[in-house]
């Protein structure tokens, strides 16, 4: 769960102080010596927005001298495509430096190349080399004893001849790699691009100098996939990763892609930010390997030269994990554009408009910020603090989730001039003396309906999207492990979290933040070629339910998962089955047309009610969707479920008494002007359910091994 510190006013915000959080556990080293820091950054080498069109990732100082790794983790070394004698080192981090805050990379930009290659090897290992120089010597020794050539492509940097490596490949396909055989002239031979490990370096370490400037980008986790056909621009590639400083631009885009781009700041992290969030809670800063830094004064010191020491970052995601407003749909009025007020410092609510060109908005030197979002006051609004101090005094929450009375004004009152906006949000930020020590909040906010159009040859119609239509992705995701034989299938993960809700049995709705996960199967059909099957589920990350002495309550598992590879035998039946406490039950039923219907429901073996959601279809249904976003040029597609019956709250019964619903799955998503959209397959793939948890087409569900009541666990039907 991530995590983050509680304001001293905030430890007990409900019942029996529930509502606590454990505070901030932020530990790395900082990256520089700041004695060698001379001058002052400008507000052209900061992070953040520099004009509507350029937001810079990097960040920039004035620096000669000593580099060090912030945490432990993998290295790749690339030339620096502004300067022939430096080099960029993109770090992996094997731990994260800051719990519930996942970093994917963090890039150091222009170290001397010298310190680390000489006549295409790394150099010869001495007392006077960098402590990463002999970290890596004694890896490869131990490995390639009496060696005296390390070739530099072994650290990822490309050979000084016949390098394979191209400005377009993804940085992710260098980390997760996975070494191929290849022939050449008859020669069998291991393709160089790949034939390498990329060393895993300790925290702490000596990676090489700087000269005059060394830049910084974080980059945020997002998953590791990407996706078929990414209108976006912007990519994590070699040519990203390469430059000497790097800025988003959206000079020259119109459509999809502007948006994207500017979407794009979102994954992207100030280092003075992530140093600041260290004087939060129980944070530690190592300098220099001699000395602990973990006080909000000694902290906030280390930034003294970063024009930025004093910014609070605002991230607000929103539907089917945009930005907010990524659609047009939270603004006031038709004829009114803005969608948000906010207050600093306790000061008076200004109107404006939210992320008008960037997606991440900044703040200089706030100790308050209030914050007033535009809703439409409907049952599943709500909103949940992912980073940030929340300022009780200002919002009540439970467990950082806000909803309800605490989120809701009273729209029946004719006076109410905030009708169209949200109750206040509060944070308060970390102060030294009268500066605010630079930092992030991050909000999940749902709070209106999404409005999408169904496009058929015949008319054009409006539906609204419910909550399970936001849940389902990675349809056509690609992921960045590779397999290293044809029974080897994948799991993909998508780290951005999401708002559901759950219907409870007092009729009301219990909210929780999930990830995803996509999972193949293999099948093993008799008498026929084997089947491949796609499972779809929620993981838990956090939960607030409400509960009474006369209703059960709901799993708090927390899920956890990365992306990777499950290897399959051909001869065996593999299916897909969710972690313990998990297990899938059958229940065979006749349908409304006759036919039979094998449904699928979700229990726990301590008999509370699931907090996770499922959806079950094969491989070939799966194609369906992915040849459809093809052929429409969707981006972000998800999965959109396309109730049989008009009332969303009716359900079929069959002879045998079983209560079901049956939708026609739809795929959803952006159009190239960022409109959303839906289209139904002219090839229909229906799924049932009968528990509203597990939703399985009748391929999927048919051959699942026919699992009964067990373990004292009984079959849930229904909730109506």
């Amino acid at each position: 769960m991530p995590t983050t510190t509680s304001s001293p006013s905030d430890s007990t915000t409900s019942d029996n102080g529930r509502n606590i959080r454990a505070e901030l556990y932020a530990e790395s080293y900082f990256y520089l010596d700041p004695s060698k820091v001379t001058q002052n950054q400008t507000a052209a080498q900061k992070f953040g927005v520099l004009d509507e069109n350029i937001f810079r990732t990097t960040s920039v100082l004035n620096y000669t001298g000593k580099v060090f790794n912030i945490c432990k983790g993998q290295i790749l070394v690339q030339p620096s495509s502004s300067d022939a004698t430096k080099v960029n080192l993109i770090l992996k981090p094997f731990s994260q430096p800051i719990k519930g805050l996942a970093i994917k990379y963090f890039i150091y930009r222009g170290l001397k190349k010298s310190d680390f290659f000489s006549g295409g090897k790394v150099v010869a290992n001495s007392e006077t080399a960098t402590g990463f120089v002999q970290e890596i010597w004694k890896d490869f020794l131990h490995f390639n004893p009496g060696q005296t050539n390390f070739p530099q492509e072994f650290i990822g940097y490309p050979p000084e001849v016949g390098s394979e490596q191209q400005l377009g490949d993804l940085i992710d396909d260098y980390f997760f790699k996975i070494s191929k055989i290849v022939e050449v002239d008859e020669t069998t031979t291991e393709e160089k691009k790949f034939a390498y490990e990329l060393p895993m370096i300790p925290e702490g370490i000596y990676l090489g100098n700087a000269v005059e400037t060394l830049g910084i980008d974080i980059v945020l986790n997002e998953g590791d996939y990407t996706v078929e056909n990414d209108p976006n621009p912007f990519k994590l590639d070699l040519a990203f990763a390469r430059v000497g400083e790097y800025q988003l631009e959206t000079a020259g885009y119109t459509g999809i892609q502007k948006k994207l781009i500017q979407e794009s700041a979102m994954q992207f992290m100030d280092i003075a930010a992530f140093y600041g969030l260290h004087t939060y809670g129980n944070g530690k800063v190592y300098l220099l390997k001699t000395e602990i830094l973990d006080s909000s004064e000694t902290i906030y010191a280390l930034l003294n030269k970063f024009v930025t020491k004093n910014t609070t970052y605002l991230y607000v995601q929103s539907n089917r994990q945009r930005s907010y407003n990524f659609y047009g749909n939270y603004k006031i009025s038709d004829s009114n554009s803005n969608d948000i007020r906010i207050a600093l410092n306790g000061g008076q609510y200004a109107e404006e408009k939210f992320g008008a060109s960037w997606s991440v908005k900044a703040f200089q030197n706030v100790s308050k910020l209030s914050f007033k979002l535009t809703t439409d006051y409907n049952s599943g609004a709500g909103l949940y603090i992912k980073q940030g101090v929340i300022d009780t005094l200002v919002t009540q929450h439970e467990d950082y989730f806000i909803r309800n009375n605490n989120l809701l004004n009273d729209n029946n009152d004719p006076e109410n001039e905030d009708i169209v906006f949200t109750k206040a949000i509060g944070f308060v930020t970390n102060k030294v003396e009268t500066k605010a020590v630079s930092t992030i909040i991050q909000m999940i906010y749902e709070g209106k309906q999404i409005s999408v159009t169904q496009d058929t040859p015949e008319e054009s119609a409006v539906y609204y999207m419910k909550d399970i239509d936001d849940v389902f992705g990675l349809i056509n995701a690609e992921p960045h492990i590779q397999s290293k034989s044809a029974n080897e299938l994948h799991y993909i993960v998508d780290q951005n979290l999401l708002l559901i809700n759950f219907n409870n049995k007092a009729r009301g709705q219990d909210i929780a933040t999930v990830t995803s996960k996509r999972t193949e199967d293999l099948v093993v059909k008799e008498g026929a070629e084997n089947l491949k099957r796609i499972t779809y589920e929620t993981l838990l990350n956090s939960i607030r339910q409400n509960t009474g002495s006369f209703f059960e309550s709901r799993s708090a598992y927390q899920d956890n998962s990365n992306s990777g590879t499950i290897s399959y035998s051909q001869s065996l039946n593999n299916f897909y089955r969710p972690e313990k406490p998990y297990y899938l039950q059958t229940e065979v039923f006749t349908g409304s047309d006759g036919n039979t219907i094998t449904g699928l429901s979700l229990h726990l073996q301590d008999v509370s009610l699931p907090s996770k959601k499922l959806l079950g279809i094969t491989e070939p249904e799966n194609t369906i969707f992915k040849e459809l976003i093809g052929t429409k040029i969707l981006n972000n597609p998800k999965f959109y479920f396309k109730n049989e019956l008009e009332d969303e709250e009716s359900y079929y019964t069959s002879s045998e008494g079983t209560a079901y619903r049956k939708y026609s799955l739809c795929v959803i998503g952006e159009d190239q002007n960022g409109e959303l959209k839906f289209f139904e397959p002219t090839t229909k793939v229906f799924v049932t359910t009968i528990d509203n948890m597990l939703f399985a087409s009748e391929e999927y569900s048919m051959w699942m091994p026919k699992m009964t009541t067990g373990n004292n666990c009984l079959i849930e039907k229904l909730i109506f």
